[in-house]
């Protein structure tokens, strides 16, 4: 079916590579794209949708979330409302919106994956500084991590003491969440696998940056270097498991090889995929798009 109506939501760049790769990808498969922000549109009960002041865009067929972008609590809990209700009129939200939330939150995606049996590494979370500390010192060697983060940005790796002493005291007097992994031993890489429909359809390693002292993250937009793999049998479910687990129609699961077999770290619900599409050579935003087609009919 040709000229069907998709949503696209960014934030603050529309011209960011996978969302301008989507909106080309919609185009070339004769697709209508309206890109558009969460606070940009406005609802009205029963099922009405205004884009701005202006446009009616309550016929759309699906909507590809990229982001629900910063704001009060107020404002995103508006924003996830409003995803679920277009889902509730019939346009199908992809990633849904129930996932997407779970999957932005560290927490809530480790504990899902957890009781479906997936390895997951040892982590504290809350709002006590000491019981952080007390974490800290019977683990060692640890990771502090935004409980809401992207690209490895804004974690630390505390190996002594008094560094993660004050790195944590920080985050708290900030009244952010402690957010604390334990350091898994691992190789110097780690496994990207991305899932779109249940299926993989691809994987890369994700080693270290060359030349970069002390340096222990291994994402591609921090340096590290992507080389494309072929994924063991145990590894290929794990990662097919912890996206039906999350109810994600496409993502990117971030997986260690740890001494007890594959470890996920994190699930991405709005994952890039420049490094895996050029080592593997697939156009995974038209993937994205023909699974984005395939929901919305149903």
């Amino acid at each position: 079916m040709k000229n069907r109506l998709f949503g696209v939501v960014y934030h603050e760049n529309i011209n960011n590579w996978a969302t301008a790769s989507l909106i080309d990808a919609m185009k070339a498969k004769g697709h209508v794209p309206k890109p558009f922000r969460l606070p940009d549109v406005s609802a009205e009960i029963p099922n009405k949708f205004m884009y701005l002041d202006e446009e009616d865009v309550s016929n759309m067929d699906g909507v590809l979330v990229r982001t629900i972008g910063f704001g009060t609590g107020d404002q995103i809990t508006y924003r996830i409302s409003l995803l679920e209700h277009f889902e509730d009129a019939g346009i199908y939200v992809m990633n849904p919106a129930y996932s997407f939330r779970r999957a932005k939150d560290k927490y809530a995606t480790l504990t899902a994956l957890n009781k479906a049996g997936i390895l997951v590494p040892r982590t504290f979370i809350g709002e006590n500084l000491e019981a952080a500390i007390k974490f800290t010192e019977e683990v060692g060697d640890v990771v502090i991590k935004p409980l809401i983060g992207a690209r490895g940005m804004g974690a630390i790796r505390a190996e002594h003491r008094e560094l993660t002493y004050r790195a944590m005291k920080f985050i708290h007097q900030l009244g952010q969440v402690l957010y604390v992994q334990e350091m898994i031993e691992k190789p110097d890489r780690d496994i990207r696998a991305f899932v779109i429909g249940g299926q993989l359809v691809g994987a890369m390693y994700r080693y270290l940056p060359k030349g970069v002292e002390g340096e222990w993250r291994t994402n591609v937009h921090g340096g590290g270097e992507a080389e494309l793999t072929e994924l063991l049998p145990e590894y290929e479910e794990c990662a097919i498991k912890a996206a039906e687990v999350l109810g994600l129609d496409y993502t990117g699961i971030d997986i260690i090889e740890s001494p007890n077999g594959p470890c996920v770290i994190e699930a991405n619900a709005a994952p890039s995929w420049s490094a895996l599409a050029r080592v593997t050579g697939l156009d995974i935003a038209a993937l994205i798009v023909d699974r984005l087609v395939e929901c919305s009919k149903k």
